[in-house]
C-alpha cells in the first residue's frame, strides 16, 4: 500500500514522542472520539493477532479530522504478508499505517515529491492502478465479456456454438463455389454438344 508524506510524517512524529521505533510500530487512524480503551482494544484483538503481542502505545486526538489515531507497538518485526491494511471499527473503516520497508523508503520519498510537483497524489495513483488492472467491461479473466449460446433441450451442442460465433465464410468457400460453377457451365457445355450431334444425324 502506498503512503502519503503526511501519514508517515505523523506515524514517525507519534513514534518519536513515545519513544518506541517507528519500524517495529503502526497507527491506526480513523477512531471516533466516543470509542473508549476498552472497545478499541476489542476491535483490534483479531486483526492484528497475525502480528504477535502488541501494546497500545498512544492515542492523539486531531483536530483537523476530528478522529483519533492510536500507536500500537509490536514485540517482534513488522510481517508485512500479514498487515491488515484496513480495520472494520467503530462507525467505518479504520486506516492502518506503518513504516514502508527500509530499502523502499528512498524511492517512496521520490515519488511524492514528484507527484507533489504534478498536483496528484498516492490515491490518484491507486485509482488510475485500479481502472488500468481491472477496466469496467472486462470479465474475470481480463478479456472482453462474450455472449454465450446455451443449446436448449434436444438441440445439438455443435450447432448452438455455431450459432454464436460471427457468420464467416471459411476460406475455401469462394473455391467451391468456383468448382461448383464451373461444374455448371461444363455440363450446359456438353448437352449443347450433344444436339449438335443429333442434328448433324439427322442432316446425313
Amino acid at each position: 500500500m502506498l503512503f502519503g508524506v503526511k501519514d508517515i510524517a505523523l506515524l514517525e512524529h507519534g513514534c518519536k514522542a513515545l519513544e518506541v521505533d517507528s519500524y517495529k510500530s503502526l497507527m491506526i487512524l480513523g477512531i471516533p472520539e466516543d470509542c473508549n480503551h476498552e472497545e478499541f482494544e476489542e476491535i483490534i484483538r483479531a486483526p492484528l493477532k497475525p502480528l504477535g503481542k502488541f501494546e497500545v502505545a498512544g492515542k492523539a486526538f486531531l483536530e483537523e479530522d476530528k478522529t483519533k489515531a492510536a500507536i500500537i507497538r509490536l514485540a517482534e518485526e513488522i510481517n508485512y504478508s500479514v498487515i491488515p491494511r484496513e480495520i472494520k471499527g467503530k462507525r467505518g473503516v479504520w486506516r492502518v499505517v506503518y513504516m514502508p520497508r527500509k530499502q523502499d523508503v528512498e524511492f517512496l520519498t521520490k515519488l511524492n515529491l514528484f507527484l507533489q510537483s504534478e498536483g496528484r497524489t498516492v490515491e490518484d495513483v491507486a485509482r488510475v492502478l485500479r481502472q488500468e488492472l481491472c477496466p469496467a467491461g472486462a470479465g474475470p479473466s481480463g478479456l472482453p465479456a462474450r455472449k454465450v449460446c446455451v443449446p436448449g433441450p434436444g438441440k445439438d451442442p455443435g450447432a448452438a456454438a455455431a450459432a454464436g460465433v460471427d457468420s464467416v465464410p471459411p476460406l475455401d468457400s469462394a473455391e467451391e463455389e468456383s468448382k461448383a460453377g464451373d461444374g455448371k457451365r461444363g455440363q450446359r457445355k456438353h448437352k449443347k454438344n450433344r444436339r449438335r450431334h443429333r442434328a448433324s444425324d439427322k442432316k446425313l
